[in-house]
């Protein structure tokens, strides 16, 4: 896929100022939500919610795509839960989750995820954590960076990581509480986390898919594996990864078939990933990272409910 570099600029620059403005109206909205007890409506449970303000984010958003690209198109979390609609074709493709983590945003650890698809592969990626005043972004083949100057990883060069037990390790419990969605997790985390198990060096849970590939990118976790999220929730950060240096993948089928579609996995709501890592004597990078990888999935039990689909795994 051969892409313009200057149009990739063009395009990041445009999705890095939407995320500035998004982040502004992110913090204002918690200002007057709470000084104002503002209207909070709740998605599945109480566990995943939905302010006034994740609908206004995207469509100012939307809005501001549709004026400045009229021909590209547009796919929103939000826009999906009233339509139910996700289409994605060869064209430009803006993927939106406007407030990811709405639940803890009295934290405040929130990503708002601007994500930028052509030909079905994401391309440009940007994702503000306006609590926190750090916004990620990467075009395809420009590198990751945080506030537009820190190349990512933070740490200046990767650090080595050679073995599952060694690694920071990061999954979300979700919204769907069900017994046979959280009793497969629990277990994970138990094998992954017991002395009995792997005894990784950490299990951490963000409450936000984006905010946890944005740490992964830069260095301050080291592995991901999760299946239920969206393309929204990943779209920008898988730009984020791999332009950081690492390696991105599906669920534990899509693996083991080598898959290494970044579109086929943005769409399949199962993934994993991994930071950058040295290359050894013995072993390149892609090869630690997908070794390491291939363990995790020998340990871990896999989930499913009936919206993700069987060719999904």
């Amino acid at each position: 896929m051969s892409l313009d570099s200057a149009q990739l600029d063009e395009y990041l620059a445009f999705a890095i100022d939407l995320g500035k403005k998004a982040g502004e109206m992110i913090k204002d909205g918690q200002a007057k939500r709470f000084a104002n007890k503002s209207s909070l409506d709740t998605k599945q449970n109480s566990i995943d919610l939905v302010t006034e303000v994740d609908q206004a984010v995207e469509a100012f958003i939307s809005n501001a795509i549709k004026e400045k690209y009229p021909s590209h198109k547009f796919i929103g979390e939000e826009t999906y839960a009233e339509t139910h609609e996700m289409e994605l074709t060869d064209e430009w493709t803006w993927i939106n989750d406007p407030i990811d983590g709405t639940s803890p945003i009295p934290s405040p650890l929130v990503g708002c995820s601007i994500g930028l698809v052509y030909k079905k592969q994401p391309v440009v990626g940007v994702i503000n954590m306006p609590f926190l005043n750090q916004i990620y972004s990467a075009k395809k083949g420009g590198g990751a960076w945080m506030n537009e100057t820190a190349r990512l990883p933070l740490t200046g060069t990767a650090q080595p990581l050679t073995e599952l037990k060694a690694a920071m390790i990061a999954s979300e419990w979700g919204s769907d509480r069900r017994e046979e969605t959280i009793k497969p997790k629990a277990n994970s985390f138990s094998k992954l986390a017991s002395q009995e198990g792997v005894m990784a060096h950490a299990i951490r849970v963000t409450g936000a898919t984006t905010v946890t590939l944005v740490q992964v990118a830069a260095g301050q976790l080291d592995l991901y594996w999760d299946a239920g999220p969206y393309a929204w929730d990943v779209a920008a950060g898988m730009v984020i990864v791999t332009e950081a240096g690492g390696y991105f993948t599906g669920g534990k089928a899509s693996f083991d078939r080598g898959t290494d579609d970044l579109g086929k996995i943005m769409m399949s709501r199962r993934y994993c990933c991994i930071r950058g890592v040295p290359a050894t004597d013995s072993e390149s990078s892609e090869q630690i990272q997908k070794r390491i990888v291939k363990d995790l999935y020998n340990v871990v039990e896999e989930w499913t409910n009936d919206t993700m689909e069987a060719e999904n795994l």
